[in-house]
């Protein structure tokens, strides 16, 4: 039997079932309780999320991620959120009134382009069953440039010296 499937997440999975003792001709009506096994990982809707930021995100930035699924009830559903070490992202986990955890990326320190540009991630979702089943999923956040460097001379005082009869559109300097 495939609680799952029978009885979705309802917590109490209870099957009826009618026998019918023919030599006595009595008729038992039973009911049986299906308990859930952790048969589960929790699951994410894709392999990575891809997240675009701008480098002049603020730091406090909350990114919405999708949630896990687990169709398991109880303790062998999803019961937790973790996000891999780093120095840029932290994760908020929320409750709902249903129930069902939601995750929040957040940037904790502000990003710059220059410095790295793509910043690699891995959130895991766990069950609380036994075994513990988890998964995950790779988050890969693209940082976009921002108009936050002012230009760079090489020197600060460039002299040049032109003919006067130099022709309309000569070169001058280059400046690299």
């Amino acid at each position: 039997i495939d609680r799952d499937q029978l009885c979705k997440k309802i917590i109490q999975c209870l099957l009826k079932v009618e026998i019918l003792i023919e030599y006595t001709v009595k008729l038992y009506v039973i009911e049986i309780e299906i308990q859930d096994i952790n048969d589960n990982s929790p699951t994410f809707p894709d392999q990575e999320i891809l997240i675009k930021c701008s480098e002049s995100t603020s730091p406090g930035t909350r990114f919405i991620l999708p949630d896990a699924h687990d169709p398991d009830v109880g303790i062998n559903s999803l019961q937790s959120y973790r996000l891999s070490a780093n120095k840029h992202f932290a994760l908020d986990v929320q409750t709902g009134n249903n129930g069902v955890k939601y995750a929040k990326l957040i940037l904790e320190k502000s990003l710059d382009r220059e410095e790295q540009d793509v910043h690699h991630l891995v959130l895991t979702a766990t069950d609380g069953g036994d075994p513990v089943r988890s998964s995950t999923v790779q988050i890969r956040v693209i940082v976009l440039d921002a108009n936050d460097n002012a230009p760079m001379f090489t020197q600060s005082v460039y002299k040049v010296e032109v003919l006067e009869n130099s022709p309309a559109g000569t070169v001058v300097l280059i400046i690299r």
